[in-house]
């Protein structure tokens, strides 16, 4: 029964899934073109070549399409920062490798960058409580990374999380600004001075005698330039 079912050696499930895709694909073209409010389920239908009644197949509404696309992109960043990350063994080396994936996977496709600054602010409570726990999340992963490489018996001056939020929130501040055109700097230049300030924050949020078994990639505490 199900061979029948079965068209040009695609399941039911498959074609299903086809289709939730291509409504994704559409919905980050035209929420990060148009935007979210301009955007209605016919049109997302039309740009996905699918039968409006096909969007309710996957999607309650387009703010659950939306949710779906925040996630995605959401997704690429811890998958590409996390990779990149893994591959560094110093605080400076996983900050610049960690900002460089994650800014470029919103920068490369400004689409994505609009989503992420701008068209899911505001929409509904369930996208904000979605955007704080990411947010709760990328400090989390920020944090724990760095304590790890600080090893064990680190004495904490700051609070390394609330650290990671209050730099978090630059990322995207600034983010915004360079969707807007007043931020001149090239991804490079802006990836190159949050590396500075993230390694910077790390060293301040910690305090010890010395460091034992780390490499030495940033000042120690009470260095002075010279």
């Amino acid at each position: 029964m199900d061979s029948a079912r079965t068209y040009r050696g695609i399941t039911p499930a498959e074609r299903q899934a086809e289709r939730r895709q291509r409504l994704l694909d559409a919905g980050l073209e035209l929420f990060g073109t148009v935007g979210y409010a301009s955007t209605s389920v016919r049109t997302l239908s039309a740009a996905a070549a699918l039968n409006s009644r096909y969007f309710y197949e996957s999607f309650s509404s387009r703010e659950d399409l939306l949710y779906g696309v925040y996630q995605r992109i959401v997704g690429d960043i811890f998958i590409r920062a996390s990779e990149a990350v893994a591959r560094e063994d110093t605080i400076e080396g996983q900050a610049r490798a960690g900002l460089l994936a994650a800014w470029a996977v919103v920068t490369e496709d400004r689409r994505k960058a609009r989503i992420i600054a701008i068209e899911v602010v505001g929409v509904s409570e369930r996208l904000e409580r979605l955007r704080h726990d990411t947010r709760q999340a990328l400090a989390q992963f920020t944090a724990d990374n760095a304590l790890r490489l600080a090893g064990d018996g680190v004495r904490l001056r700051l609070d390394p999380v609330l650290t990671a939020r209050f730099l978090m929130g630059g990322v995207v501040e600034v983010l915004l600004e360079w969707i807007n055109g007043d931020v001149s700097a090239s991804p490079d230049e802006v990836v190159r001075h949050f590396t500075a300030l993230f390694t910077a924050a790390a060293y301040a949020s910690v305090e010890r005698d010395s460091a034992p078994g780390e490499k030495s990639d940033g000042p120690a505490d009470g260095a002075t330039d010279s």
